[in-house]
């Protein structure tokens, strides 16, 4: 059976949900991975990976690649573009996985933070950073907000100085609402695209934190979905998913940064119990050089939908165990951490388990968040991901 299916290779770790999403198409596609022995090259672009390709070319050849996460698409990229396959290329890989060439390609159209590779900043030019404070400090490629960092521009050159690497430094801003946009763009334009608002800056994360879909009346929302489009086209893609992600000082939107994948944490489960849509599935899809627009929201989401990120709270007590909060008015699903109970946060997606809720008023979602909040005992939490109904 398997010699009549189309070989794909896959690159990058075996993700629940990305498998899930292969299983679609499991009846007309196999799946297969390189080596062992050469694995531990699928993440760079290169020699050592080109080799192991080819040599998987040679006895059993695919005619697709499939990244499952972001540290594999820029190898993704690198053997479509040798091998003339569907999907992101090389260069547009390029830009949504490297933070540097992102910002240059994408100030020119979406109102963007100043930014400087480590080196430049490091020269100490007054002129540089002048009427800046405060700085972000990130890798050059890595996803969510891991090894980020926000700090005086003082203390950022000494902190770089004793770093080995480069990195990307932006002038940090005044965020009082931060955006997360989702969705498809299909000939280099948005198809479909759902906005949500974290309830807090994704740099500010003691304790339990979440997003909810944007009000339909929020008059930000035109200004979000103008930008979303802007950043998408300039792209200048195929087919896919994505996620952007913006802030906003109290007058201005700026661009945060744009994945060509579905967001990690629960953005696809979010997207799929709310609304239908099947994100995961979509990318896959685009990968393979089949329709992706099938998988798109079947209804738009019910005011006020989200997901709550359960973690220990600032003085140390934990959240509502996960059991208890599956009964709370207003949750119709909880989905896995990826935490151990107690355990301290390394990043804004660090958690013990996902609370989705749906259809909440204002209030209703504040006691939603004050319940699973509280204060609780200790004791192991084992929640399955999360099937919805």
């Amino acid at each position: 059976m398997s010699e009549s299916r189309i070989r794909v290779l896959v690159l990058g770790r075996d993700k629940e949900w990305a498998r899930r999403a292969m299983s679609t198409f499991s009846d007309t596609h196999e799946f297969v991975r390189l080596p062992p022995e050469a694995e531990r090259h699928e993440r760079l672009p290169g020699p050592g990976l080109l080799r192991a390709a080819d040599e998987l070319m040679s006895r059993r050849p695919f005619a697709a690649v499939v990244a499952t996460s972001e540290s594999t698409m820029l190898a993704a990229g690198f053997l479509r573009s040798q091998y003339g396959l569907p999907g992101l290329d090389y260069q547009q890989s390029l830009l949504v996985t490297n933070k540097w060439r992102m910002r240059g390609r994408l100030s020119a159209v979406a109102p963007s933070p100043r930014a400087w590779l480590s080196g430049r900043f490091l020269a100490d030019e007054p002129e540089l950073t002048a009427g800046a404070t405060d700085v972000v400090v990130k890798p050059i490629a890595s996803s969510a907000s891991r090894d980020v960092r926000r700090m005086p521009v003082d203390r950022a050159r000494a902190w770089l100085a004793s770093q080995d690497g480069l990195w990307l430094v932006e002038e940090a801003v005044a965020v009082e609402r931060e955006f997360h946009c989702d969705g498809v763009f299909h000939d280099g334009r948005v198809s479909w695209l759902v906005i949500s608002e974290y309830d807090r800056p994704a740099l500010q994360t003691t304790g339990t934190w979440g997003t909810s879909f944007l009000r339909s009346d929020d008059p930000l929302r035109p200004r979000l979905t103008d930008l979303t489009r802007r950043v998408i086209e300039a792209l200048d893609a195929g087919d896919g998913v994505f996620h952007v992600e913006f802030l906003y000082d109290g007058a201005h939107l700026s661009f945060g940064e744009v994945g060509a994948r579905p967001a990690g944490a629960g953005w696809g489960e979010l997207l799929r119990v709310t609304t239908g849509a099947d994100i995961w599935a979509a990318f896959v899809a685009a990968q393979l050089g089949l329709d992706h627009l099938g998988f798109a929201p079947e209804h738009p989401a019910a005011e006020i939908s989200g997901m709550l990120w359960a973690r220990p709270n600032a003085d140390g007590s934990l959240p509502l165990p996960a059991a208890e909060a599956g009964r709370l008015p207003g949750v119709v699903l909880i989905g896995e951490g990826n935490t151990t109970r107690g355990a301290d946060p390394t990043n804004s997606c660090d958690f013990e388990y996902r609370a989705y809720f749906e259809g909440l008023t204002a209030e209703g979602a504040a006691r939603l968040r004050t319940a699973i909040t509280a204060p609780s005992g200790a004791g192991p939490v084992t929640a399955g991901i999360g099937t919805a109904p």
